[in-house]
C-alpha cells in the first residue's frame, strides 16, 4: 500500500483538546481520531454526505492515518515507544523523552543500538547527532541547546456575564511553533502519515486535507486558530512488515475478539480514555459515549500488514431529537513493524 507524509505548516497556533484538559490547556498532537473526523466534516462538505458515510465510515476504512506529530526542519517526530531501547549512552535515560526522530525509531523498531543521541526542549525530544546537524543547519543555529520549535503556552481571555456585564479572566491554551527560517526547510509544525488501501480516493483525500487547512482543526477555529498549508511527500514505510509485532502511531480501539492476539507476551501499551462533544458542520450539544483505546506508541503483537482496531460506535444512548446518523470513533491501528518487543507479559507501560 503506498504511504504519504503531509505536512500541516501552521499559519497560527493550535488548540488540541483532550479529555480531562481544560481550554487553558492544549495537547502536544493531534490524534488519529480527531483528524479522522474532521477530514470527514470536509468530505461530506466536499462531495456530500452520503459519500462520507459510504467512503469513510464504510466496513473497512480506504486509508489508515497515522496521529500528527511535530516536525521540525528535516526532523519528524514520534511519542516514545513503548519498546526496549538498546545500548544507550551511559548518560542517558529514557524516563523523561516524550518523543524520538524517525532515525531513532526506526533503531528501536529493529532492535538496533541506539547510539549516541542528541536533544532538544530540555531533554524531552531525542534525535541522532546527524539529524541535529540537519536541523541546525536549516534554521542556521550554532548550538541547539536552549531552542524550541514548539512550545504550548496561555493567552488570557474575558467573557462577559450577559445579565450583569461583569468581565471574568480565563486563560486559554495554545500550540504555537517557530516561525520558518530563511532556509526552505527551516519550518516546524505538524505531520502526520497516510496509507492508502483505497487509492483511487487519492484525490478525494488530498481535497479534504487541503479544504481542512482552509477552515482549521481543534478548537477555537472561529478565531483563527487551526489554520494550515499542506505538503505532500512520498514516503518510505516505517519497520519490518514481515515482523510478528508492530509500534502503533494511532490509537487503537479493538474489537473484543482482536485483544487476546494483541496482548501477547511482550506486548507494553498505554491507555487513552477518548470523549467530547459531537461536531461536524451541524455540531449537537450532546457527548459522545466515552471509549478506552490503547495509545500512541503501545506496543502490540500481530502482523503489521493486517489490520487492526474498528470503528468505535460512539453515539449518545439517549437525546432529545434524533441524530441524523449514528456517530463513530476512528480507532484504527497504523502498525509500524517491530522486530522484537523485548519478551515478558504483557503489560500497560
Amino acid at each position: 500500500m503506498r504511504e504519504e507524509i503531509v505536512y500541516l505548516d501552521p499559519r497560527g497556533a493550535f488548540h488540541l483538546g483532550e479529555r480531562g484538559i481544560g481550554l487553558e490547556e492544549t495537547a502536544p498532537f493531534l490524534h488519529a481520531d480527531t483528524l479522522y473526523a474532521a477530514l470527514g466534516t470536509a468530505w461530506a462538505m466536499l462531495f456530500g454526505e452520503g459519500a462520507r458515510q459510504a467512503e469513510l465510515f464504510g466496513p473497512e476504512p480506504p486509508v489508515l492515518i497515522s496521529s500528527a506529530f511535530p516536525f521540525a526542519g528535516p526532523v519528524r517526530f514520534y511519542p516514545r515507544p513503548y519498546l526496549p531501547a538498546r545500548e544507550l549512552p551511559p548518560d542517558r535515560s529514557l524516563k523523561d523523552v516524550a518523543f524520538v526522530s524517525e532515525e531513532l525509531l526506526r533503531r528501536m523498531l529493529e532492535g538496533a543500538p541506539v547510539g549516541e543521541v542528541e536533544s532538544i526542549h530540555e531533554g524531552t525530544a531525542w534525535l541522532t547527532p546527524e539529524e541535529a546537524e540537519g536541523l541546525r543547519a536549516a534554521f542556521r543555529l550554532r548550538a541547539l541547546e536552549g531552542e524550541r520549535f514548539w512550545a504550548r503556552g496561555r493567552i488570557p481571555r474575558v467573557t462577559l456575564d450577559l445579565l450583569t456585564q461583569a468581565s471574568s479572566l480565563w486563560h486559554f491554551g495554545r500550540l504555537v511553533f517557530r516561525e520558518p527560517g530563511p532556509e526552505p526547510t527551516a519550518r516546524a509544525g505538524l505531520f502526520f502519515r497516510v496509507r492508502y488501501r483505497r487509492p483511487e480516493l487519492a484525490d478525494r483525500f488530498r481535497a479534504a486535507v487541503r479544504l481542512l487547512g482552509d477552515t482549521g482543526i481543534g478548537g477555537d477555529r472561529s478565531a483563527g486558530h487551526g489554520l494550515f498549508d499542506p505538503r505532500f511527500e512520498p514516503a518510505e514505510p516505517l519497520g519490518d512488515p514481515e515482523a510478528g509485532a508492530f509500534v502503533t502511531l494511532s490509537p487503537v480501539y479493538p474489537p473484543r475478539e482482536q485483544a487476546p492476539r494483541l496482548l501477547g507476551p511482550g506486548a507494553r501499551y498505554g491507555w487513552l480514555t477518548r470523549g467530547g462533544w459531537i461536531g461536524g458542520r451541524l455540531a449537537a450539544p450532546y457527548r459522545r459515549r466515552t471509549v478506552r483505546m490503547f495509545a500512541e506508541g503501545s506496543a502490540l503483537t500481530g502482523d503489521p500488514q493486517g489490520l487492526w482496531g474498528a470503528l468505535a460506535d460512539v453515539t449518545p444512548l439517549e437525546t432529545p431529537e434524533p441524530l441524523p446518523h449514528r456517530i463513530y470513533r476512528y480507532g484504527f491501528a497504523f502498525p509500524v513493524g517491530a522486530a522484537a518487543l523485548g519478551g515478558g507479559p504483557a503489560g500497560s507501560g
